[in-house]
């Protein structure tokens, strides 16, 4: 798995690069994203474009990636997720705790009205 970082404005915006978000791939998924806490960038639009299947670990990996980017006061969207993965997130209720949007446009001015909040 590679992850793809870009910044706008005070968002990073990380691209996933691989089929599946699952037990195969979810700790290089962390390895990599780990430097963004370093770089105290804590507002994440993650692309799931190339996404279609998450197993328990991928979701886990999700709810983690969460909760420690609450912690630094931070937030997370989801953005141009395909059917399979939608019916993932939704029989998981993973809707209830993610903001989900069609496009990055959309996820980066989410994110930016929720850091005015």
């Amino acid at each position: 798995m590679e992850l793809k970082f870009k910044h706008v404005d005070e968002i990073t915006v990380v691209e996933l690069d691989s089929p599946e978000l699952n037990h195969v791939v979810s700790h290089d998924f962390q390895r990599q994203i780990a430097p963004l806490f370093d770089e105290k960038k804590f507002n994440i639009a993650l692309d799931m474009g190339n996404v279609d299947f998450m197993d328990s670990m991928g979701i886990g990996t999700l709810i983690t990636l969460r909760n420690k980017l609450m912690k630094e006061k931070g937030s997370i969207a989801m953005f141009n997720l395909s059917d399979r993965v939608k019916k993932i997130i939704d029989i998981a209720a993973l809707h209830k705790i993610f903001s989900l949007y069609d496009s990055e446009d959309e996820a980066v001015e989410g994110l930016k009205q929720q850091l005015l909040a």
